[in-house]
């Protein structure tokens, strides 16, 4: 009763290798020299998350969850299958898997996944489409020089000069359109 017990003792003996172990594998901790660097590691926001405003990232960001803002991103924006952003988007590159409702502008290329549904105009320098996306909106593919993204409102009687493609979802693409 008062006297050590004996699977205390080995359970705490089994488990300090793990805890050694663990405090090993463990990422160094960043020293002051380091700190105005960016890291390579992306920013997640995971599903089941919600954000209620924009998103400023300085370096690559998937999104998961669920965002009603804006999310501007200086590189990489991976928008994922599970993933509703309301809102603009501006990113280097992108690439969209989820829903998307407001203006897509990507500086360099834009990936357009087979699950994808974008209501919304789209603005890119270059521009991949899997079959089977679903967007309701204007495309403009080609010089994008802009880096404030645009408003979601579109004038009806606009018209690009790079080239404008309107398709629902009962529309057939190619396998892989790149415009």
């Amino acid at each position: 009763m008062f006297g050590p017990k004996p699977k205390k003792a080995e359970s705490m003996a089994a488990s300090a290798p793990l805890a050694q172990m663990n405090l090993k594998s463990a990422p160094p901790i960043e020293e002051e020299s380091n700190k105005g660097e960016q890291s390579n590691m992306p920013n997640v926001i995971g599903k089941g998350t919600v954000i209620d405003g924009n998103i400023i990232a300085e370096g690559d960001l998937v999104v998961e969850g669920i965002v009603r803002g804006d999310v501007t991103t200086k590189t990489s924006l991976i928008v994922g299958q599970s993933c509703t952003i309301e809102g603009n988007i501006l990113a280097q590159h992108a690439e969209v898997a989820g829903r998307v409702k407001g203006t897509v502008q990507a500086l360099g290329l834009l990936v357009i996944k087979s699950s994808s549904i974008i209501d919304g105009d789209v603005l890119t320098k270059n521009l991949n489409v899997e079959s089977g996306s679903t967007f309701n909106g204007r495309f403009t593919v080609g010089s994008v020089t802009s880096t404030e993204p645009k408003a979601v409102k579109r004038p009806e009687a606009a018209v690009t000069e790079h080239s404008e493609v309107r398709r629902s979802a009962s529309a057939a693409a190619p396998s892989l359109a790149k415009v």
